[in-house]
């Protein structure tokens, strides 16, 4: 059987990726992708959910600094 090439734009590897298919608003989509500046629709949900994960490692980090009580430096 021959190996099948990656085409253009996809990653070399598929490791630790997981296949799903959705079904998206086409002009939602075309406005995160304007927004996140990505060049595939691919790259756009991958971004958009890295930054939704990161998002929450932020909330989590001001929800730790909230019971913090800082001194002045100087």
């Amino acid at each position: 059987m021959a190996k099948a090439l990656p085409r253009a734009g996809r990653p070399p590897s598929r490791k630790g990726k997981v296949r799903k298919e959705f079904w998206l608003s086409p002009k939602l989509l075309r406005e995160a992708q304007q927004c996140l500046g990505t060049a595939t629709e691919r790259e756009t949900v991958e971004l958009a959910l890295d930054l939704v994960a990161f998002r929450r490692e932020l909330a989590a980090g001001a929800s730790a600094l909230a019971g913090l009580h800082l001194a002045r430096a100087d």
